[in-house]
């Protein structure tokens, strides 16, 4: 696997780096710090091609525009932020700036190994702490989860499809060749109908359960699914 860590601690970088060649010796690293660092790796990459991106994710880090860079520099690659505690604000800022999750700064080399193995297959990843927080591990929770997804309109399908894959509202814009706040609109629409309160509830929910949800018939079988609105 190759990775591009964006991060501005060099050791760490090599930390993280010698941790993931004793799990994965066919692993390689590349790192960045800027901008610019980031286009001369896609230079170097050319040939192998970068799997994922690791992103430390700070003010700094959003003042810079990572999250529209990224997909400008690398297309659809996916990313992880790290950050120093995880949490519902952090894996929401994730989902919902176009990210792929969440990885903790703290993390052992397992799980790091894990985040990025499991977006590179076009999963996301949140912390395994979070991945059941305040989800009721009963049937009849299942099933009601089913009955919310059976309210939603085909385009609301559409559209927690694409959020689950991690894409960004503009990159969900561009998906279904429709107007940002038209997006939104839809969000907000489908936040209601599955239960929760607000963009990180939502965020979280979808984290846990669309992942799975989407690769059911349900979910693929419906010949409006594209026209819908």
């Amino acid at each position: 696997m190759n990775v591009l860590m964006i991060d501005s601690l060099p050791l760490f970088v090599a930390g993280v780096t010698d941790a993931l060649l004793k799990l994965d010796k066919d692993c390689k690293v590349w790192s960045a710090e800027n901008p610019e660092d980031v286009y001369r790796v896609r230079e170097k990459s050319l040939a192998d091609g970068i799997d994922a991106i690791t992103l430390e994710w700070d003010d700094d880090a959003a003042r810079v525009g990572w999250p529209k860079l990224l997909p400008e520099v690398f297309g659809t690659v996916p990313w992880l932020f790290v950050v120093r505690n995880g949490g519902r604000h952090a894996i929401a800022d994730a989902l919902l700036a176009g990210a792929a999750g969440v990885v903790e700064r703290h993390a052992t080399a397992d799980e790091f190994a894990q985040a990025l193995k499991q977006v590179a297959s076009g999963a996301i990843y949140v912390p395994s702490r979070y991945r059941d927080d305040g989800e009721p591990s009963s049937r009849a929770s299942s099933i009601h989860g089913e009955r919310r997804l059976d309210r939603l309109t085909p385009r609301q399908l559409e559209v927690l499809r694409l959020l689950a894959e991690g894409k960004s509202n503009k990159q969900i814009c561009r998906a279904l060749n429709v107007a940002e706040g038209t997006i939104k609109n839809h969000l907000y629409a489908l936040f209601r109908q599955i239960g929760v309160s607000n963009r990180t509830e939502a965020a979280l929910w979808l984290a846990r359960r669309v992942s799975a949800e989407a690769s059911r018939p349900s979910m693929q079988a419906r010949p409006a699914l594209a026209g819908a609105e």
